[in-house]
C-alpha cells in the first residue's frame, strides 16, 4: 500500500533515510510543507520504501527514493513513481537526478520513459550526476 508519511512514520521513515547521500531529517513540520511530499510504501504492516517529490507548478522533482535492499528488483520503485504521475495528472514534466555509478536506478527510470537530458559534474564529490526528464 503506498500512503502519505504521517507523524507515526517519522522515526522509522528518518532511519531509512539515512543511507541516502542525504542530512535531510524529516520533522511534523515538513509534512505540511507546500511543496513538498513524503511516500511510504508499506507491506503488511512494515513501511519498506520511502519516496519524496516536491512539487513546483506543474513539474515534479524526484528528490529520493529509498527501499530496503530486500525488496529491491520487485517492483516496489516502480509503484512509487507511477503512483505520484497517476495522482498529479496536472504535472507535465518530471525529473530526477542520479549518481552515474548507479545503473539500477538508471535502467529504473529508462525504463519508466525517464531520459538523460544534462550531467552535473562533480555533484557528489568525485562523482557526476544524470539529470532525467519525463514529459507527459
Amino acid at each position: 500500500m503506498i500512503r502519505k508519511v504521517v507523524a507515526k512514520d517519522l522515526k522509522l521513515v528518518n532511519e531509512l533515510i539515512k543511507n541516502l547521500d542525504s542530512n535531510e531529517i524529516v520533522n511534523i513540520e515538513l509534512l505540511d510543507h507546500p511543496f513538498y511530499r513524503y511516500l511510504v510504501y508499506e507491506l503488511n504492516s512494515e513501511i519498506i520504501a520511502v519516496l519524496k517529490y516536491s512539487i513546483i507548478y506543474e513539474r515534479i522533482e524526484i528528490d529520493y527514493i529509498y527501499v530496503l535492499e530486500k525488496y529491491r528488483r520487485k517492483g516496489v520503485a516502480t509503484k512509487l513513481i507511477n503512483y505520484i504521475v497517476e495522482e498529479n495528472k496536472n504535472c507535465k514534466n518530471f525529473s530526477l537526478e542520479v549518481r552515474k555509478s548507479n545503473i539500477a536506478a538508471q535502467k529504473l527510470y529508462e525504463n519508466l520513459g525517464f531520459k538523460v537530458v544534462n550531467i552535473r559534474k562533480n555533484y557528489y564529490g568525485n562523482e557526476d550526476a544524470l539529470i532525467y526528464m519525463r514529459s507527459e
